[in-house]
Protein backbone atom coordinates (compact mmCIF):
# COMPACT_ATOMS: atom_id res chain seq x y z
CA UNK A 1 0.00 0.00 0.00
CA UNK A 2 1.32 3.47 -0.83
CA UNK A 3 0.64 6.99 0.32
CA UNK A 4 -1.31 6.19 3.50
CA UNK A 5 -1.35 4.12 6.67
CA UNK A 6 -3.22 0.82 6.49
CA UNK A 7 -6.99 1.02 7.04
CA UNK A 8 -8.59 -0.67 10.04
CA UNK A 9 -9.65 -4.19 9.05
CA UNK A 10 -11.78 -6.94 10.59
CA UNK A 11 -11.84 -10.46 9.16
CA UNK A 12 -15.06 -12.38 9.83
CA UNK A 13 -15.66 -16.10 9.07
CA UNK A 14 -18.61 -16.85 6.79
CA UNK A 15 -19.62 -19.92 4.76
CA UNK A 16 -17.43 -21.94 2.40
CA UNK A 17 -16.06 -20.23 -0.68
CA UNK A 18 -17.56 -16.72 -0.46
CA UNK A 19 -17.41 -15.46 -4.04
CA UNK A 20 -19.64 -12.38 -4.18
CA UNK A 21 -20.93 -9.70 -1.83
CA UNK A 22 -23.48 -6.90 -2.02
CA UNK A 23 -24.78 -4.48 0.61
CA UNK A 24 -28.40 -3.80 1.53
CA UNK A 25 -28.27 -0.37 3.22
CA UNK A 26 -31.88 -0.63 4.42
CA UNK A 27 -31.16 -3.64 6.67
CA UNK A 28 -27.49 -2.70 7.29
CA UNK A 29 -26.46 -6.12 6.03
CA UNK A 30 -23.89 -7.51 3.63
CA UNK A 31 -25.13 -10.50 1.63
CA UNK A 32 -22.44 -13.03 0.76
CA UNK A 33 -22.81 -15.80 -1.86
CA UNK A 34 -20.87 -18.81 -0.54
CA UNK A 35 -20.30 -21.02 -3.59
CA UNK A 36 -18.80 -24.11 -1.94
CA UNK A 37 -21.24 -24.02 0.96
CA UNK A 38 -24.35 -23.63 -1.24
CA UNK A 39 -25.46 -20.86 1.08
CA UNK A 40 -26.14 -17.17 1.47
CA UNK A 41 -24.50 -15.53 4.48
CA UNK A 42 -26.08 -12.42 6.01
CA UNK A 43 -23.61 -10.19 7.85
CA UNK A 44 -24.86 -7.40 10.12
CA UNK A 45 -22.54 -4.48 9.37
CA UNK A 46 -23.22 -2.60 12.58
CA UNK A 47 -22.19 -5.59 14.72
CA UNK A 48 -19.77 -7.27 12.24
CA UNK A 49 -21.60 -10.51 12.93
CA UNK A 50 -23.12 -13.20 10.70
CA UNK A 51 -26.81 -13.35 11.65
CA UNK A 52 -28.14 -15.82 9.06
CA UNK A 53 -26.85 -18.58 6.81
CA UNK A 54 -29.49 -19.72 4.33
CA UNK A 55 -29.38 -22.85 2.16
CA UNK A 56 -29.84 -21.87 -1.50
CA UNK A 57 -29.06 -23.59 -4.82
CA UNK A 58 -25.89 -25.38 -5.83
CA UNK A 59 -22.80 -23.16 -6.22
CA UNK A 60 -24.19 -19.65 -5.76
CA UNK A 61 -21.65 -17.48 -7.53
CA UNK A 62 -23.43 -14.13 -7.45
CA UNK A 63 -25.95 -12.39 -5.20
CA UNK A 64 -28.25 -9.61 -6.44
CA UNK A 65 -30.64 -7.29 -4.61
CA UNK A 66 -33.88 -5.56 -5.66
CA UNK A 67 -34.54 -2.59 -3.35
CA UNK A 68 -38.15 -2.17 -4.50
CA UNK A 69 -39.36 -5.66 -3.56
CA UNK A 70 -36.74 -6.09 -0.80
CA UNK A 71 -35.67 -9.42 -2.25
CA UNK A 72 -32.22 -10.91 -2.72
CA UNK A 73 -31.40 -13.39 -5.49
CA UNK A 74 -28.56 -15.91 -5.58
CA UNK A 75 -27.40 -17.06 -9.01
CA UNK A 76 -26.75 -20.79 -8.64
CA UNK A 77 -24.35 -22.08 -11.29
CA UNK A 78 -24.69 -25.83 -10.73
CA UNK A 79 -28.44 -25.94 -10.27
CA UNK A 80 -29.24 -23.69 -13.26
CA UNK A 81 -31.43 -21.54 -11.08
CA UNK A 82 -31.94 -18.34 -9.13
CA UNK A 83 -33.00 -18.58 -5.47
CA UNK A 84 -35.36 -15.85 -4.22
CA UNK A 85 -34.83 -14.62 -0.63
CA UNK A 86 -37.13 -12.28 1.29
CA UNK A 87 -34.80 -9.74 2.90
CA UNK A 88 -37.42 -8.74 5.49
CA UNK A 89 -37.65 -12.24 6.98
CA UNK A 90 -34.44 -13.82 5.63
CA UNK A 91 -36.39 -16.79 4.29
CA UNK A 92 -36.14 -18.49 0.91
CA UNK A 93 -39.37 -17.74 -0.94
CA UNK A 94 -38.87 -19.39 -4.33
CA UNK A 95 -36.69 -20.70 -7.14
CA UNK A 96 -36.54 -19.54 -10.77
CA UNK A 97 -35.12 -21.90 -13.44
CA UNK A 98 -32.78 -20.12 -15.87
CA UNK A 99 -30.21 -21.24 -18.47
CA UNK A 100 -27.25 -23.59 -18.15
CA UNK A 101 -24.51 -22.73 -15.64
CA UNK A 102 -25.57 -19.17 -14.76
CA UNK A 103 -22.49 -17.36 -13.47
CA UNK A 104 -23.51 -13.73 -13.19
CA UNK A 105 -26.27 -11.19 -13.45
CA UNK A 106 -27.53 -7.71 -12.82
CA UNK A 107 -30.69 -6.04 -11.47
CA UNK A 108 -32.53 -3.28 -13.36
CA UNK A 109 -35.09 -2.11 -10.77
CA UNK A 110 -36.61 0.64 -12.92
CA UNK A 111 -37.49 -1.90 -15.63
CA UNK A 112 -38.41 -4.56 -13.03
CA UNK A 113 -35.95 -6.97 -14.63
CA UNK A 114 -33.00 -9.13 -13.71
CA UNK A 115 -30.54 -10.22 -16.38
CA UNK A 116 -28.81 -13.56 -15.72
CA UNK A 117 -25.74 -14.56 -17.78
CA UNK A 118 -25.74 -18.27 -18.66
CA UNK A 119 -22.11 -19.28 -19.18
CA UNK A 120 -22.63 -22.74 -20.69
CA UNK A 121 -25.01 -21.59 -23.42
CA UNK A 122 -23.85 -18.00 -24.13
CA UNK A 123 -27.26 -16.51 -23.37
CA UNK A 124 -28.91 -14.08 -20.96
CA UNK A 125 -32.16 -14.98 -19.19
CA UNK A 126 -34.43 -11.99 -18.59
CA UNK A 127 -36.38 -12.38 -15.34
CA UNK A 128 -39.50 -10.35 -14.49
CA UNK A 129 -38.88 -9.19 -10.90
CA UNK A 130 -42.58 -9.00 -10.08
CA UNK A 131 -43.74 -12.24 -11.69
CA UNK A 132 -40.49 -14.04 -10.75
CA UNK A 133 -40.35 -15.80 -14.10
CA UNK A 134 -38.14 -15.78 -17.21
CA UNK A 135 -39.77 -13.71 -19.94
CA UNK A 136 -37.05 -13.75 -22.62
CA UNK A 137 -33.73 -15.35 -23.58
CA UNK A 138 -31.13 -13.16 -25.30
CA UNK A 139 -28.13 -14.39 -27.30
CA UNK A 140 -24.80 -13.20 -25.88
CA UNK A 141 -21.31 -14.62 -26.51
CA UNK A 142 -18.83 -17.16 -25.15
CA UNK A 143 -18.99 -17.65 -21.36
CA UNK A 144 -21.65 -15.02 -20.65
CA UNK A 145 -21.68 -13.97 -17.01
CA UNK A 146 -21.96 -10.73 -15.07
CA UNK A 147 -24.33 -8.00 -16.30
CA UNK A 148 -23.84 -4.25 -15.79
CA UNK A 149 -26.91 -1.99 -15.82
CA UNK A 150 -27.04 1.53 -17.29
CA UNK A 151 -30.43 3.15 -16.57
CA UNK A 152 -29.42 6.47 -18.17
CA UNK A 153 -28.87 4.94 -21.62
CA UNK A 154 -31.40 2.16 -20.88
CA UNK A 155 -28.98 -0.72 -21.50
CA UNK A 156 -27.67 -3.90 -19.97
CA UNK A 157 -24.12 -5.06 -20.72
CA UNK A 158 -23.37 -8.78 -20.48
CA UNK A 159 -19.73 -9.61 -19.76
CA UNK A 160 -18.51 -12.46 -21.98
CA UNK A 161 -15.48 -14.03 -20.28
CA UNK A 162 -14.57 -16.28 -23.22
CA UNK A 163 -15.05 -13.69 -25.95
CA UNK A 164 -13.39 -10.75 -24.18
CA UNK A 165 -16.43 -8.60 -24.87
CA UNK A 166 -19.63 -6.96 -23.67
CA UNK A 167 -22.97 -7.71 -25.34
CA UNK A 168 -25.16 -4.58 -25.27
CA UNK A 169 -28.87 -5.20 -24.65
CA UNK A 170 -31.65 -2.63 -25.04
CA UNK A 171 -33.51 -2.24 -21.74
CA UNK A 172 -36.95 -1.82 -23.30
CA UNK A 173 -36.97 -4.45 -26.05
CA UNK A 174 -34.25 -6.80 -24.71
CA UNK A 175 -32.79 -6.84 -28.22
CA UNK A 176 -29.02 -7.01 -28.81
CA UNK A 177 -27.76 -3.65 -30.08
CA UNK A 178 -24.03 -4.28 -30.39
CA UNK A 179 -20.82 -5.47 -28.73
CA UNK A 180 -17.69 -3.90 -27.24
CA UNK A 181 -14.31 -5.65 -27.08
CA UNK A 182 -12.83 -5.00 -23.65
CA UNK A 183 -9.84 -7.26 -22.89
CA UNK A 184 -8.68 -10.71 -21.79
CA UNK A 185 -11.06 -12.78 -19.65
CA UNK A 186 -13.34 -10.02 -18.38
CA UNK A 187 -15.14 -10.93 -15.14
CA UNK A 188 -17.30 -8.06 -13.94
CA UNK A 189 -18.60 -4.67 -15.07
CA UNK A 190 -19.77 -1.78 -12.92
CA UNK A 191 -21.51 1.26 -14.36
CA UNK A 192 -21.16 4.90 -13.31
CA UNK A 193 -24.25 5.93 -15.23
CA UNK A 194 -24.15 9.62 -14.26
CA UNK A 195 -20.68 10.02 -15.77
CA UNK A 196 -21.29 7.76 -18.74
CA UNK A 197 -18.52 5.37 -17.75
CA UNK A 198 -18.21 1.62 -17.26
CA UNK A 199 -15.36 -0.30 -15.64
CA UNK A 200 -14.51 -3.91 -16.53
CA UNK A 201 -12.02 -6.18 -14.73
CA UNK A 202 -9.85 -8.12 -17.20
CA UNK A 203 -8.53 -10.99 -15.10
CA UNK A 204 -5.84 -12.38 -17.42
CA UNK A 205 -4.51 -8.98 -18.43
CA UNK A 206 -4.41 -7.60 -14.88
CA UNK A 207 -6.18 -4.44 -15.98
CA UNK A 208 -9.38 -2.43 -15.66
CA UNK A 209 -10.92 -1.26 -18.93
CA UNK A 210 -12.59 2.16 -18.82
CA UNK A 211 -15.59 2.20 -21.18
CA UNK A 212 -17.09 5.34 -22.73
CA UNK A 213 -20.78 4.41 -22.63
CA UNK A 214 -21.69 7.20 -25.07
CA UNK A 215 -19.20 6.11 -27.71
CA UNK A 216 -19.41 2.38 -26.80
CA UNK A 217 -15.64 1.96 -26.79
CA UNK A 218 -12.68 1.44 -24.42
CA UNK A 219 -11.13 4.79 -23.49
CA UNK A 220 -8.22 3.49 -21.44
CA UNK A 221 -6.90 0.47 -19.54
CA UNK A 222 -5.56 0.75 -15.99
CA UNK A 223 -2.95 -1.75 -14.72
CA UNK A 224 -3.78 -3.17 -11.28
CA UNK A 225 -2.63 -6.31 -9.41
CA UNK A 226 -2.81 -10.03 -10.31
CA UNK A 227 -6.08 -11.53 -11.58
CA UNK A 228 -8.60 -8.73 -10.91
CA UNK A 229 -12.12 -10.18 -10.78
CA UNK A 230 -14.58 -8.19 -8.62
CA UNK A 231 -14.81 -4.41 -8.42
CA UNK A 232 -17.03 -1.57 -7.27
CA UNK A 233 -17.14 2.23 -7.51
CA UNK A 234 -17.60 4.68 -4.63
CA UNK A 235 -20.91 6.50 -4.63
CA UNK A 236 -19.30 9.78 -5.64
CA UNK A 237 -17.60 8.06 -8.58
CA UNK A 238 -14.11 9.11 -7.45
CA UNK A 239 -12.70 5.75 -6.36
CA UNK A 240 -12.66 2.32 -7.97
CA UNK A 241 -11.93 -0.67 -5.74
CA UNK A 242 -10.71 -3.88 -7.36
CA UNK A 243 -10.52 -7.38 -5.83
CA UNK A 244 -7.32 -9.02 -7.09
CA UNK A 245 -7.93 -12.75 -6.71
CA UNK A 246 -4.37 -13.76 -7.56
CA UNK A 247 -2.72 -11.35 -5.12
CA UNK A 248 -5.02 -11.24 -2.07
CA UNK A 249 -5.33 -7.46 -2.36
CA UNK A 250 -7.73 -4.63 -3.09
CA UNK A 251 -6.42 -2.08 -5.57
CA UNK A 252 -7.51 1.51 -4.95
CA UNK A 253 -7.81 3.40 -8.23
CA UNK A 254 -8.34 7.15 -8.50
CA UNK A 255 -11.20 7.61 -10.97
CA UNK A 256 -10.00 11.09 -11.89
CA UNK A 257 -6.35 10.32 -12.66
CA UNK A 258 -7.13 6.69 -13.58
CA UNK A 259 -4.12 5.43 -11.71
CA UNK A 260 -3.74 2.83 -8.96
CA UNK A 261 -2.91 4.75 -5.77
CA UNK A 262 -2.52 1.89 -3.31
CA UNK A 263 -3.16 -1.73 -2.38
CA UNK A 264 -4.78 -3.20 0.70
CA UNK A 265 -4.01 -6.75 1.84
CA UNK A 266 -7.15 -8.78 2.57
CA UNK A 267 -7.95 -12.51 2.80
CA UNK A 268 -7.04 -15.26 0.34
CA UNK A 269 -8.41 -15.19 -3.22
CA UNK A 270 -10.81 -12.22 -2.88
CA UNK A 271 -13.65 -12.58 -5.35
CA UNK A 272 -15.59 -9.35 -4.92
CA UNK A 273 -15.80 -6.05 -3.05
CA UNK A 274 -18.75 -3.82 -2.12
CA UNK A 275 -18.88 -0.28 -0.69
CA UNK A 276 -21.26 0.59 2.15
CA UNK A 277 -23.13 3.76 1.07
CA UNK A 278 -23.88 4.68 4.69
CA UNK A 279 -20.39 4.46 6.25
CA UNK A 280 -18.06 4.28 3.26
CA UNK A 281 -16.61 0.98 4.50
CA UNK A 282 -15.53 -1.78 2.12
CA UNK A 283 -16.63 -5.40 2.45
CA UNK A 284 -14.51 -8.02 0.64
CA UNK A 285 -15.48 -11.67 0.05
CA UNK A 286 -12.41 -13.93 0.40
CA UNK A 287 -13.12 -17.20 -1.41
CA UNK A 288 -9.83 -18.78 -0.35
CA UNK A 289 -10.10 -18.06 3.38
CA UNK A 290 -13.88 -18.52 3.89
CA UNK A 291 -14.19 -15.01 5.28
CA UNK A 292 -15.12 -11.43 4.60
CA UNK A 293 -12.82 -8.52 5.33
CA UNK A 294 -14.48 -5.32 6.52
CA UNK A 295 -12.34 -2.23 5.98
CA UNK A 296 -13.80 0.47 8.20
CA UNK A 297 -11.60 3.28 6.89
CA UNK A 298 -10.05 2.80 3.51
CA UNK A 299 -7.70 4.54 1.13
CA UNK A 300 -8.95 7.68 -0.52
CA UNK A 301 -12.36 7.79 1.13
CA UNK A 302 -12.61 7.68 4.94
CA UNK A 303 -15.73 6.44 6.64
CA UNK A 304 -18.38 9.13 6.97
CA UNK A 305 -18.49 10.50 10.50
CA UNK A 306 -20.64 13.17 12.11
CA UNK A 307 -18.53 16.30 12.73
CA UNK A 308 -18.07 17.20 16.40
CA UNK A 309 -20.89 19.52 17.41
CA UNK A 310 -22.85 18.76 14.23
CA UNK A 311 -26.55 17.97 14.12
CA UNK A 312 -27.26 14.44 15.43
CA UNK A 313 -29.16 13.53 12.25
CA UNK A 314 -26.10 14.10 10.05
CA UNK A 315 -25.05 10.71 8.73
CA UNK A 316 -28.23 9.01 9.97
CA UNK A 317 -30.18 6.69 7.61
CA UNK A 318 -32.92 8.28 5.54
CA UNK A 319 -36.34 7.90 7.23
CA UNK A 320 -38.96 5.72 5.54
CA UNK A 321 -41.24 7.59 3.16
CA UNK A 322 -43.88 6.92 0.50
CA UNK A 323 -44.86 9.68 -1.92
CA UNK A 324 -46.69 9.79 -5.29
CA UNK A 325 -44.66 10.47 -8.42
CA UNK A 326 -45.71 13.90 -9.74
CA UNK A 327 -45.76 12.62 -13.33
CA UNK A 328 -47.16 9.10 -13.10
CA UNK A 329 -48.81 9.00 -9.69
CA UNK A 330 -46.92 5.78 -8.82
CA UNK A 331 -45.93 5.55 -5.17
CA UNK A 332 -42.18 5.95 -4.69
CA UNK A 333 -40.28 4.85 -1.57
CA UNK A 334 -36.83 5.41 -0.13
CA UNK A 335 -35.72 1.98 -1.39
CA UNK A 336 -35.43 3.40 -4.93
CA UNK A 337 -32.99 6.09 -3.85
CA UNK A 338 -30.65 4.38 -1.40
CA UNK A 339 -27.06 5.46 -2.04
CA UNK A 340 -28.08 8.37 -4.28
CA UNK A 341 -27.99 12.14 -3.74
CA UNK A 342 -31.21 14.15 -3.38
CA UNK A 343 -32.45 17.70 -3.85
CA UNK A 344 -35.28 18.43 -1.40
CA UNK A 345 -37.57 21.24 -2.51
CA UNK A 346 -39.53 22.39 0.54
CA UNK A 347 -41.55 25.07 -1.22
CA UNK A 348 -42.39 25.51 -4.92
CA UNK A 349 -40.31 25.87 -8.09
CA UNK A 350 -41.77 28.75 -10.05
Amino acid sequence: MSGSSAPAAVEIPVGLGPEAVIIDPATRCALVACARGNSLGVLNLDRNEVIQELAVGAEPIVVLYDPLSERAFTVNARSDSVTVVDARTWRVSGTIPVGRYPAGGGIYPQRRKAYIGNTAEATVSVVDLDRLAVTATVSASSAAGHVGIDPVRDRAYCVNFGAGSLTMIDGESDGVIGAIQVGEAPCKMVVDAARGLGYVSNSLAGTIAVIDLHGCAVEETIPVHRAPVGLTVSHDGQWIYVANRGAGTISVVDGLTRRETGRIAVGAAPGDVAADPVTGALVVSNAGSNSVTVLGTHLGQPSIRRPDGGHPLIGAPLPDFQLPDMRTGRLRTKAEFIGKRYILNFFASW
